[in-house]
């Protein structure tokens, strides 16, 4: 035979430059009720060849080469519950292809040597009764005319036990992936705030909600982190600047209107969606200022570079905000909108790590005096910043180095806290992370983490930072931003986003974070029961190991096999169909 065929888990990254085992012809998988499970198929051939995961006829523009077709059954389950992608590679910083994205396309070239990798998904219902399934993977190959042939059969299991995942809605992971819809209108090539590009966000705010996303992003001044200094990079230049969404008009008196129907409509879209929990305002704090470049104040009299642009309607120009007062009405404004909407408890204005204990100060205090109404959330990369406003901020999201440095202090400052605890990571650390470069576990890892800290949730800046041309180069201001750090999805050509490895495996953890806090709920003695499984993946008692100081490697604070996040799952799987028994 001129192929290799084999399965591999869920968490598993082809590499181009590592030849897999090719070992694997059975696997057996477990899931709870309203879950998914899910493995890959590896292919690959000495010769080029065409494989599809459909069902349509196809010819290969290449001529006559062998075509394979692969086909998934699972008894009990029925068609529309199995999924299949092809796993498309992208070019990591160090030039090696490695495996991300999930595919829409029914069939691939494959080029001879070239590994092809199949996700597999199956789709467990919330009426699914408990019990052993038994799955084929069935390959089919034909040249043109041919007759098809079954060359291959894989076989897998899927134990599904009686415990029910909540919606993604319920979840009580606490997730926040900052959303940048500026870009999304650009790379689809939509005019920003129009319909067409209200009709793309609503796939992408889907697949958030898929994931229980928590925290609607809304900004409300131009460019509050300044293109992230985008226009730094002469060898691939990417536009990474972010637009207000409320509308500003001065009018013939002098007095200012304030059009906050884009905010409305898509808080609104989110809602629909079920992510409502909180609706995180960025512009009005630690605005990135680069006056070096162009990029400073705009009204010289308020401390903080926040830049309101406005419409004359005196003279039809565009102009800026250049008063400190009339950037304060426009503050006022805000708060009352969202009051008058019912809408202010769950306002927060959030500051993007900032740097200046005394600047953040001075600018949160007129915000106070201003809008006394809006609560504050912080993410946090100096360490100081926890102890210095423990007092002022709703909401603390520490960097995950932060969190190790100030462990004793946020484990005194947890019942007192008025908001969330969460954490963060960014272009850094190294590990664990969500890089191309990163192991997928680290991905998973994230929930199961949360929930052994006992903090809320999680939070990450980058949804969709792409670069120019994600898709042909996703590595962009590297070794700064290492390639991945700024996305967990891709565009694709039908205005939708293209899932990616790293976002099954961050859901994936998060639906651990789901388990353990419903074992949490169920029983007293969780912890106890917990404490026999939590060294089945990590490595050490205390999160303060993770502290980059301490110079330990990934294997050294947490397990890199499937197989043992797969055990903990089972683990706490059993236990909750002991309580529910």
């Amino acid at each position: 035979m001129n192929f290799k065929f084999g399965l591999e888990n869920e968490s598993y990254k082809y590499s181009y430059n590592k030849e897999p085992r090719f070992e694997n012809n059975c696997l057996t998988l477990s899931a709870a009720k309203r879950d998914w499970a899910a493995f890959q198929v590896l292919i690959k051939g000495k010769e080029d060849f065409s494989l599809s995961v459909g069902n349509n006829a196809f010819f290969s523009h290449r001529g006559n080469i062998t075509s394979l077709r692969i086909e998934v059954c699972v008894k009990g389950f029925s068609e529309t519950s199995i999924s299949m992608n092809h796993i498309g590679l992208i070019k990591d910083d160090d030039g090696v292809e490695k495996a991300d994205l999930l595919l829409n396309q029914e069939t691939v070239h494959v080029k001879a040597g070239k590994v092809q990798s199949v996700w597999v998904e199956i789709r467990v219902p919330a009426n699914k009764k408990a019990g052993k399934y038994e799955g084929q993977v069935k390959i089919y190959s034909h040249r043109m005319f041919e007759e098809e042939k079954l060359i291959e059969i894989l076989s897998f299991e899927l134990f599904v036990k009686e415990v029910i995942l909540p919606k993604p809605r319920k979840y009580q992971f606490y997730l926040d992936l900052w959303q940048h819809v500026s870009n999304i209108a650009r790379k689809h090539e939509v005019r920003l705030w129009s319909n067409e590009h209200f009709r793309v966000l609503k796939e992408y705010v889907k697949s958030l909600a898929n994931l229980g996303q928590k925290a609607i992003t809304v900004i409300v001044s131009e460019i509050p982190w300044s293109g992230q200094r985008c226009y730094k990079n002469t060898q691939y230049p990417s536009d990474l600047f972010e637009y207000s969404m409320v509308r500003v008009f001065k009018n013939q008196d002098g007095s200012f209107e304030y059009d906050f129907s884009i905010v409305e409509k898509y808080i609104s879209l989110c809602a629909k969606n079920g992510i409502f929990s909180e609706i995180e305002v960025f512009g009005l704090t630690n605005i990135w200022s680069f006056p070096e470049d162009g990029y400073g104040k705009v009204a010289q009299d308020f401390p903080d570079a926040i830049r309101i642009r406005y419409l004359d309607r005196k003279d039809g120009c565009y102009k800026y905000m250049t008063s400190g007062d009339d950037i304060k009405s426009y503050i006022k404004a805000l708060e009352k909108f969202f009051i008058d909407k019912g809408l202010i408890h769950k306002v927060r204005i959030i500051a993007d790590e900032p740097a200046d204990a005394e600047h953040y100060r001075e600018v949160m205090g007129i915000l106070k005096s201003v809008a006394p109404s809006f609560k504050y959330k912080t993410a946090i990369n100096h360490a100081e910043f926890i102890g210095e406003f423990k007092d002022s901020i709703n909401d603390f999201v520490p960097g995950l180095d932060c969190v190790c440095y100030q462990w004793n202090l946020l484990e005194k400052m947890r019942g007192s806290i008025k908001g969330r605890l969460m954490w963060y990571v960014c272009c850094a650390p190294k590990f664990p992370n969500t890089f191309i470069s990163s192991h997928l576990l680290e991905c998973r890892l994230i929930g199961i983490l949360t929930a052994f800290i006992k903090f809320d949730g999680f939070l990450r800046w980058s949804y969709t930072v792409w670069p120019e041309d994600p898709r042909k180069q996703i590595s962009f201001n590297y070794p700064a931003w290492p390639a991945g750090d700024t996305n967990f999805v891709y565009p694709a050509n039908n205005g939708k986003p293209l899932l990616t490895l790293r976002y099954k495996n961050l859901k994936r953890g998060i639906e651990d974070f789901e388990l353990i806090w419903m074992l949490r709920e169920k029983t007293n003695n969780s912890d106890e029961i917990l404490q026999k499984y939590w060294s089945y993946v990590l490595r050490t008692e205390t999160i303060k190991e993770f502290d980059p100081n301490e110079q330990k490697k990934p294997e050294d604070l947490y397990s890199l096999r499937y197989e043992d996040y797969s055990k903990f799952k089972n683990a706490v799987l059993d236990e909750l169909e002991k309580l529910s028994g």
